[in-house]
């Protein structure tokens, strides 16, 4: 009886002893983000996005604590889980990797936009934000159904072309530790993202989403985007549109144009330009009018430490004529 237990203690200190030798590694990283904004613009603006007009104190403090954890099979595949954490400490996003080697990479994704259509939401160059930052209500109409949590994600490169696919189980189920049922299902989406970067410069970008509900109903989508993109030297250009419909019938179409420019190693400027139409708001006469963001931005980077800025200004606030915003915003970020 001593024997067996002998052996039960050598075998359970020889697996331990195992596990440990192919143990990962755990780094916390983060940024803290102090900011000076300013808004104005037409009245009615209040109503539809709370900038214009108001006042209050223009300082803000913000920080992002990353926490990842990583390690490696006995076969070489590795493995890497993060989560993000906000101001408030809660839970912003989490992802868990599995690096296949040249069979590709399979996770499971809590909100962090890694799969999918969802990796195409801009690709116009900027120095800091987009041109809709803080001005523009009607967004990029990109992964409109693929923000729900748990989604699962493939990725991999397949004769220099990046393919990224995501699968949401239910659209309407919000991130949870675990799974299971949780009432009526809203719908399944399935999304992917292709990419081709050739040897010149210029890459090619096409996403697409398909979102099925249980039943028909006016909430079912689809979306396409493309986008080109060409650097040469320090200059990047790009050119972006995208639009998504639903049963059927265009709902919103979006087109996004950019420049941006390093001056050194430290500073960089950029321009860009979002122009978005939502066919679902509309007015009395039946379209509504186009929305016009612009942007100018600079950044300037001296180690971990950033000083950035921002111009935008918006018209046509959430296709309304004559609804204007305008935003100035002042960044220093650092990280650690």
């Amino acid at each position: 009886m001593n024997n067996l237990k002998k052996v039960g203690l050598s075998a359970l200190a020889g697996s331990l002893a195992m596990f440990s030798a192919h143990a990962g590694e755990m780094t916390i990283s983060g940024s803290a983000e102090a900011t000076y904004t300013s808004n104005s613009g037409s009245d009615a603006l209040t109503t539809l996005n709370g900038t214009g007009g108001l006042s209050g104190n223009p300082f803000g403090l913000s920080h992002d604590i990353d926490i990842t954890g990583t390690g490696e099979l006995d076969n070489g595949w590795t493995y890497k889980v993060n989560t993000d954490f906000a101001q408030d400490m809660a839970q912003d996003s989490t992802t868990l990797m599995m690096d296949m080697g040249s069979l590709g990479t399979v996770g499971i994704d809590q909100g962090s936009g890694a799969f999918g259509i969802g990796t195409l939401e801009n690709k116009v160059p900027t120095a800091y934000e987009e041109a809709d930052h803080s001005v523009g209500v009607l967004g990029h109409g990109i992964d409109a159904n693929g923000v729900a949590g748990n989604a699962i994600g493939y990725k991999n490169t397949f004769m220099g072309v990046g393919v990224n696919i995501e699968y949401l189980a239910d659209t309407g189920a919000a991130i949870s530790q675990a799974g299971g049922v949780n009432g009526t299902s809203a719908g399944t989406d399935l999304n992917y993202a292709l990419t081709y970067a050739m040897d010149n410069g210029l890459t090619l970008a096409y996403g697409a989403s398909d979102t099925d509900l249980p039943y028909e109903a006016a909430g079912d989508t689809s979306e396409q985007v493309g986008s080109v993109n060409y650097v040469m030297g320090a200059i990047s250009v790009g050119y972006q549109i995208s639009e998504n419909t639903s049963l059927g019938n265009l709902s919103q179409q979006n087109t996004h144009y950019g420049v941006a420019f390093n001056v050194n190693d430290s500073l960089s400027v950029s321009y860009s330009v979002n122009n978005a139409q939502d066919y679902n708001v509309g007015t009395a006469g039946g379209l509504e009018y186009e929305e016009q963001n612009k942007g100018v931005m600079a950044a300037y980077s001296i180690g971990g430490a950033s000083a950035r800025l921002a111009l935008n200004s918006a018209d046509n606030v959430g296709g309304v004529t004559a609804v204007t915003a305008k935003n100035m915003e002042i960044s220093l970020a650092l990280a650690f």
